[in-house]
């Protein structure tokens, strides 16, 4: 059933019928006297099963004789960009600005916040965990292009302040009607700086959310105006091979020894840990606050778990264990006495980043014992699991566990270390174009340390641990068919509904590089990512046939189509392979099979093998495709991607659906531009004193290095020439003795200038300069997205002049 409410003549009686027979009452909804809220209307809407084409307005149920609440961003959210480009300080969130503030808002987080931030020290990944908490105010619906999140992490390795800039990701926030909050979560890898075990390695990590506006780089203490700061203590991991030649100056000590037979260039690994005995952990905390009941839970647990255990082992092991004060009825009694501990850690957040496919859970450790042994040993294991709910069948579907590994830490700081856990989910079966209307999923995530959730149980209640539950939103996309389509998802960073297939050029943010396009064209290495549906599991056991995928490329000539052109370069992808409880992520060889011309898709969501019960899973870790080496190449190019499997010989690519402005990408069409911007700079003439006169150079100045008087107003002129020309800034150098004197213009952008750039005037007024050399540089950049990673071709041109004291 539609309805079509929110304009004039809309049908009010219906709409009135159908709230009676939910039981509302016209003036009392939603439990809230007098008010129709709008998650009062997105429950009316899901339990009637209504596909509403706009919105209940006021006139409906104004009928009703119910007063409307319209919830709305206020002015200034809705209005954000523009009153940052005519005041960039007009929050008064800038420390040091020449701009005087007209209203002060700083680190509003009632639309979003950042709630979690942690470190998953086994594949070098910082997580973040954000909560979208209102319906509106991100811009537009699901179908529109919404307005992004940025998050810039900082790292302080040594906690002495010293922060070091890791980079800036996003994501897309739109609105979303319904329960709240929607939690999203954000992935940086990392590369850490690893010790030895013997060394308590917890640096300090900051993480800055910001709405619409990207933090600045290199700016820890940056204040957004809507978003927050938070600070977290993380673990790196330890050392797992020494690399000898970084001890060469010992062996030097020691000639003609075997040490001399080894190559030292080769990695050593180091010895792994062994799990303590319940003997053992109870000499270590013996003294300590940590109870038996936490130390010999893991091989009371066992125990536990074992179908019998005949009467005189349970004596006998009873009277071993007393030696240690070790009593087991006490133990399993204040077990059983406790459900849920989170003493010592607790799960606090559950996100979901799309753009990886990864749930995200964000872990505390609380205390610096309890973890069955330091960073040397085997430490202990906190595993979470989670599900997902089916609203059709109301069950909750199980859809994987990880872990991560924890350990004494005696030097906990006050606010606890932050971990993170992260589970490859294949979440397709929800998937829908925009026009369907947003998809959420409720997620649950159990928290255990030492036990496994059982999968079959979402309702378990563990010892140690706890339980979390969340929504996460889909991203629009596809309808799965069951087949082996391919899709490419993103070109050079960018999302392909965000390229033109007019002009090729590309206008938005970058997917996992954050930087913002304006109508760039592409250069260099592009980087070509995507999925291809349904990818048989068991590939890595060799019970399946792997799909296989190529991509071409052609100059774009609809009137004389040129032949396709295979990209068949090689080169390394990042993956992450799971073979039961252990996790690898690492570099592999992608090559193109000499036989078809065809890579290798490379997902493999494994399969559970036949009375071991072991599985292995192969997922990117970012979904590389290909790499197109794009040399000088120029102009409109078109991609196209095909697969195959047993069955098919060549698999079309799918079509996705854009929303934002109701087109489709198949063939993806890009614009390369692989030509540098040309700048030129020169000194034109002076003036001196009062005297208006500007004198040209070469009356009596040397004409490659001008000789001038400190006052003296300099004039100059510039030209850039370029296709797609992004910016230019005119500055002295060196800066210090110049006094602050700035070059006039000092920065020129797109689109106020020209794509094709411009030929002007600068001037420099030299009266607080000290005498010195100094030059004045034009840089240059244009808007082209180089090796997919950063924004413009750069080139600079100097003129140099000397400043001398005045007579």
């Amino acid at each position: 059933m539609s309805l079509k409410i929110g304009s004039k003549g809309e049908p009010v009686r219906e709409l009135q019928s159908k709230l009676k027979e939910l039981g509302y009452d016209p003036g009392e909804v939603d439990g809230d006297y007098g008010k129709l809220t709008r998650k009062a209307v997105s429950k009316f809407q899901e339990k009637q099963g209504l596909a509403i084409d706009g919105v209940i307005g006021p006139e409906s149920v104004n009928a009703l004789g119910i007063k409307t609440v319209l919830e709305e961003p206020e002015p200034e959210r809705l209005k954000f960009r523009e009153l940052l480009l005519s005041n960039p300080n007009y929050f008064g969130n800038i420390k040091a600005s020449k701009y005087k503030a007209a209203k002060s808002k700083k680190q509003d987080t009632s639309f979003e916040e950042l709630k979690c931030l942690g470190y998953n020290p086994e594949l070098s990944q910082l997580e973040a965990v954000i909560h979208i908490k209102k319906d509106y105010g991100y811009g537009g619906d699901i179908c529109s292009s919404g307005t992004p999140e940025y998050v810039r992490f900082y790292i302080d390795w040594n906690n002495d302040g010293n922060w070091k800039d890791l980079g800036l990701v996003n994501f897309t926030a739109h609105d979303i009607p319904g329960e709240k909050p929607l939690e999203y979560a954000v992935t940086l890898d990392i590369i850490p700086k690893k010790k030895l075990c013997r060394i308590e390695n917890l640096p300090k990590v900051r993480a800055i959310l910001s709405w619409n506006h990207p933090p600045e780089p290199d700016d820890p203490n940056a204040i957004p105006v809507w978003g927050n700061t938070i600070d977290a203590r993380i673990q790196m991991d330890k050392l797992k091979f020494l690399l000898l030649n970084d001890y060469s100056d010992l062996f030097d000590k020691y000639p003609n020894t075997i040490l001399e037979q080894l190559d030292l260039t080769k990695p050593f690994p180091v010895k792994e840990p062994q799990k303590y005995t319940i003997a053992e952990l109870a000499e270590i905390y013996k003294g300590t606050a940590v109870p038996a009941n936490r130390f010999a839970f893991t091989h009371i647990n066992k125990l536990l778990a074992k179908p019998a255990i005949p009467a005189p082992l349970t004596l006998e092991l009873s009277d071993y264990l007393s030696k240690f004060d070790i009593k087991i009825p006490e133990i399993i009694k204040e077990l059983a006495n406790f459900d849920g501990n989170t003493n010592y850690e607790e799960l606090r957040c559950v996100g979901y980043d799309s753009s990886r496919r990864l749930l995200t859970g964000v872990l505390t450790i609380k205390l610096p014992g309890g973890y069955s042994g330091g960073l040397c040993t085997k430490g202990s294991t906190e595993y979470v699991a989670f599900w997902e709910y089916d609203e059709i069948e109301a069950v909750w579907l199980y859809l994987g566990t990880e872990s991560v590994n924890v350990h004494d830490i005696s030097s906990i700081p006050k606010e606890d270390l932050q971990y993170a856990v992260s589970l490859n989910v294949d979440l397709s079966h929800h998937r829908r174009p925009c026009t369907s209307g947003p998809s959420e999923v409720k997620i649950r995530a159990i928290l255990s340390w030492e036990v496994p959730p059982p999968p079959a149980n979402p309702n378990w209640v563990p010892k140690y641990g706890n339980r979390e539950e969340t929504r996460i939103l889909i991203k629009p996309g596809p309808v799965p068919t069951g087949e082996h389509t391919p899709y490419i998802e993103t070109v050079g960073n960018m999302a392909v509904c965000d390229i033109s297939q007019a002009t090729g050029l590309a206008t938005g943010n970058g997917i996992i590089s954050a930087f913002y396009a304006d109508s760039s064209p592409f250069g260099g290495t592009v980087t070509i990512t995507g999925f291809i549906d349904n990818p048989p599991g068991g590939v890595l056991d060799g019970v399946a046939t792997p799909v296989k995928y190529k991509i071409s490329v052609r100059p774009y000539n609809p009137a004389d189509p040129q032949p396709w052109q295979d990209l068949n370069d090689g080169f390394n992808v990042k993956v992450r392979i799971k073979d039961n409880d252990t996790h690898v992520q690492e570099d592999y060889p992608q090559k193109i099979d000499p036989a078809d011309g065809f890579y290798t898709y490379l997902e493999d969501p494994g399969i559970v093998l036949p009375g071991s019960g072991a599985t292995r899973e192969r997922y990117y870790v970012l979904p590389v495709l290909a790499y197109w080496q794009t040399g000088s190449k120029t102009g409109i190019w078109e991609i196209l991607i095909v697969a195959k499997d047993v069955d098919n010989p060549e698999i079309p690519p799918g079509v996705l659906h854009c929303g934002a402005d109701g087109t489709t990408r198949c063939i993806i069409r890009i614009c390369l531009d692989n030509e540098y911007p040309v700048p030129q700079i020169g000194l034109t003439g002076y003036q001196r004193g009062a005297d208006p006169t500007v004198h040209p150079i070469g009356t009596g100045i040397p004409e490659k290095c001008g000789r001038f008087k400190k006052g003296d107003i300099l004039h100059g002129t510039y030209s850039v020439s370029d296709e797609h020309f992004g910016q230019l800034t005119l500055a002295v150098f060196p800066g210090v003795p110049a006094g602050g004197a700035t070059v006039n213009p000092p920065v020129r952008s797109f689109d106020i200038v020209p794509t094709e750039g411009e030929s002007g005037t600068w001037t420099l007024d030299t009266k607080s300069m000290d005498p010195c050399g100094y030059i004045i540089r034009l840089w240059v950049r244009d808007r082209t997205i180089v090796n997919s990673g950063t924004m413009g071709f750069r080139r600079s041109d100097d003129v140099g002049f000397c400043l001398e004291k005045t007579d």
